[in-house]
């Protein structure tokens, strides 16, 4: 499901800043969560980091924590794990109708400043993981069968493909970019 494509046209409509991506320790992070993430989730932070550059929308960047670092002795996963506890907490709560998935098929990989959640659905290979959106104003949940920078290019991009994102302040972003 992941388009090759996808990190290139983002990068076309957006350009990453200078300097602007971050490292990440994947064997340790992926251990921690017992799961491997998607590739184009780690180009996306390797060039970007943890927010593409202008817009209200932070990407959560995968830590581990330790005893030193966090009050919370065998909490590993840092703040994407508190904020994928409160995504999966949400998911409960709002009882989506629609999607195939339980709370805990969910992983949070970004927020915005409205409150919406931007996840992965973690099934099959994560290659071909889903992108799920909570909108926190209409408490919806909307599939979008595409990897993460494909969604990303595809909101920037105003494609009909994430029509659902219209009303976003990211709808049509990457259009006004010189």
């Amino acid at each position: 499901m992941i388009d090759r494509a996808g990190l290139a046209g983002l990068t076309r409509l957006m350009p990453p800043s200078a300097g602007a991506g971050v490292k990440v320790d994947w064997e340790v992070v992926q251990r921690a969560w017992g799961l491997v993430f998607p590739s184009d989730f780690k180009e996306f932070l390797a060039y970007y980091g943890d927010a593409l550059p202008g817009l209200d929308l932070g990407v959560l960047v995968p830590a581990t924590v330790t005893p030193e670092t966090c009050d919370e002795p065998g909490v590993p996963k840092g703040g994407m794990g508190f904020i994928t506890a409160d995504t999966r907490a949400t998911w409960v709560d709002t009882s989506p109708t629609g999607i195939d998935a339980a709370a805990e098929d969910l992983v949070t990989w970004g927020a915005d400043g409205s409150a919406d959640l931007y996840c992965w659905l973690t099934h099959g290979s994560p290659e071909d993981w889903a992108v799920v959106l909570f909108s926190h104003g209409d408490d919806i949940w909307t599939r979008f069968d595409c990897g993460m920078t494909e969604f990303l290019r595809r909101v920037l991009a105003a494609d009909s493909r994430a029509e659902a994102m219209r009303d976003s302040v990211l709808w049509s972003a990457g259009l006004s970019k010189p």
